[in-house]
């Protein structure tokens, strides 16, 4: 492998890449800041115990783990997956099958060339890990546990990716649902972990006051699960206490983190191999085949005798929205995506029902579960509407029909106007699945009988507030994707820097009330929570779980005012994002005939 002409060319260039570069530095920024944020607080406090200082260094290396795995799982996809793509998209695929290379170097050489920049990144982040070492609390094992787990996770992803690249030769649309698929397995997973089914009785309590959640049977099978238990956040039991489950149960129980490893690793080698049948047998993309033959539908037929076989479509009265949300023409939005998604969270939302309705889940454990089922939901809607806006245009320019368009009458405003409506229209009907399964707990329990002493699962105003923030956010998220897609040449490039800014946008209110939490002011709290969507389902859907700070209950009064503040505010929240995309949709506007033109030139 070292002497693989892939691995050798790939690296050779890319380490002279200042797009690398800027991602390199990065990722180590964000570590570095990290840490010294984590050192300031830790000298702050001004601790001369030992054991307090170690118990710091402690919390800090855990949230640096953690951002650790999931830049690597952000990132790792990001390479792998253009291994192939590029290749395509250069026509230098075709040239590469011509070589002596084999099936095997082709894919190793694709897979460890990407691969090869992930680790350069995990072994950078080392050294800011020793830091915390100096204070305690912190051994040697944890740090390899938790880079290990990262570069395993990088490895299955990155071979996935590459599996993916090689069979179906990488399309855009391909790379945004191998995207989904993996953030929604990521979170439905960790909502999964804190069903109490899917703990077993052995699962010791976390020590101090990390909660009361402890290991799942799914620890052996997610990656953050997995560096929970290396964290001692979730701690594994002893071998001798889950003996009795037998190989391999007993082992995922005992050692969750070490079993992930050996799997991925297992996986990523079938992956490997399954793709290497795959990597020449693209190049008879075309071919009339057997099964082509076989399976040749009735309308082909017909269009080859040269009859009329499609049925007149109705066009909008702004052809581009239409365009946009029947036909599916940008990646992301395709119909059998919806479809499946609609479906799969009808399926979700029938079984939260039906189980709450048979009285297995108590108010405050069905407030839990409604918030992970509309939460992933809401996720996966942002998610396509993001990906399919900032491919609206992007996939014009370069299947060179954006021409087209810009050669009919249309002017620029009704361009970029039937853009967003489509693009609402489109994804509007991923929204009416999270907020139909809210109006059927609400219904539910005006039915159900409730025992006494117990609040409803779902509040009446979040009925009101809840559709006025899903509109605002997907609106928003078309919108900065539709910018995003307007000002870049590139599908790739147009997608992760719009995604990049939305969930910089989302994320950065719900780090601010992470200390807010632990204060009295509970109305502002909750007013500020509204802000980005996991808080404000949160604090709609559980308030009193969402407010209340760890170890304490607030009183009826307070918990009422702050149910007031959230509604208020999730009105004046909605209100600001719908300006917010009325002043970028005025902005692209008046820029869209620049830009296209300086794009052209």
């Amino acid at each position: 492998m070292p002497a693989n002409p892939i691995l050798v060319r790939v690296v050779s260039a890319g380490g002279r890449r200042i797009q690398h570069l800027w991602i390199r530095a990065a990722y180590v920024a964000i570590l570095a800041f990290a840490v010294v944020i984590g050192v300031v607080v830790i000298r702050s406090q001004g601790q001369s115990s030992l054991s307090e200082l170690a118990k710091n260094a402690s919390q800090v290396f855990r949230v640096l783990s953690i951002i650790q795995l999931l830049m690597v799982c952000i990132i790792a996809p990001v390479f792998a997956s253009a291994a192939i793509t590029q290749e395509k998209n250069s026509q230098t695929f075709n040239i590469l099958l011509s070589t002596p290379l084999t099936n095997g170097q082709i894919v190793l050489g694709s897979l460890l060339s990407r691969l090869y920049f992930v680790v350069n990144l995990l072994l950078a982040g080392v050294p800011l890990f020793c830091i915390m070492m100096v204070y305690g609390g912190v051994t040697g094992r944890e740090i390899i546990l938790s880079s290990a787990l990262a570069a395993t996770t990088a490895l299955l992803t990155g071979s996935i990716a590459i599996a993916i690249s090689v069979i179906k030769i990488g399309t855009g649309r391909t790379i945004f649902s191998f995207y989904l698929a993996i953030a929604t397995y990521l979170i439905v997973m960790i909502f999964l972990a804190e069903v109490p089914a899917m703990i077993p009785a052995e699962a010791p309590p976390p020590p101090g006051n990390f909660g009361d959640s402890r290991m799942s049977w799914l620890a052996a099978f997610h990656p953050f699960l997995s560096l929970w238990v290396v964290l001692g956040l979730t701690p594994a039991p002893e071998l001798g206490a889950v003996s009795h489950y037998g190989f391999p149960m007993a082992y995922w129980l005992a050692y969750p983190h070490l079993s992930f490893m050996a799997m991925t690793v297992l996986g990523s080698l079938v992956l490997i191999v399954l793709s290497m049948f795959f990597v020449r047998r693209g190049a008879k993309e075309g071919e009339d085949t057997f099964w082509s033959r076989v399976l040749r539908n009735r309308r082909h037929v017909e269009a080859e005798a040269g009859e009329q076989t499609r049925k007149p479509r109705h066009v909008w009265d702004n052809p581009v929205a239409w365009r946009e949300s029947v036909t599916g023409a940008a990646a992301g939005g395709g119909r059998l995506l919806r479809v499946v998604v609609i479906g799969g969270g009808a399926i979700v939302a029938l079984g939260a029902l039906f189980a709450y309705g048979k009285g297995w889940f108590d108010a405050r454990q069905a407030q839990a579960m409604l918030f992970g089922v509309v939460s992933v939901e809401l996720f996966i809607a942002l998610f396509i509407a993001t990906a399919t806006a900032a491919t609206s245009l992007t996939r014009e320019k370069e299947s060179a029909t954006l021409e087209l368009v810009l050669s009919t009458p249309l002017t620029s405003s009704q361009i970029i106007r039937g853009k967003i409506r489509g693009l609402i229209a489109a994804t509007g009907p991923l929204l009416v699945i999270p907020y139909a399964t809210v109006v059927a707990f609400f219904l539910l329990d005006l039915v159900k009988r409730r025992p006494p002493g117990t609040g409803p699962v779902v509040n009446p105003e979040s009925l009101l507030t809840l559709p006025v923030l899903f509109i605002a956010f997907t609106s928003f998220a078309c919108v900065i994707g539709l910018d995003r897609s307007i000002k870049n040449r590139k599908t790739l490039t147009a997608v992760f820097t719009s995604m990049a800014f939305v969930i910089f946008v989302f994320a950065l209110p719900s780090a601010c009330v992470v200390p807010l939490r632990s204060s009295d002011s509970h109305s502002f709290t909750a007013a500020l929570m509204s802000a980005s969507p996991a808080n404000a389902v949160w604090v709609a859907l559980a308030p009193q779980w969402a407010l209340e700070p760890p170890g304490t209950k607030l009183t009826s009064g307070d918990f009422r005012y702050a149910r007031y503040a959230a509604a208020i505010a999730a009105l004046c929240t909605a209100a600001i994002y719908f300006a917010i995309v009325r002043g970028l949709h005025g902005s692209m506007v008046r820029q869209f005939d620049m830009i296209i033109r300086k794009q052209s030139a």
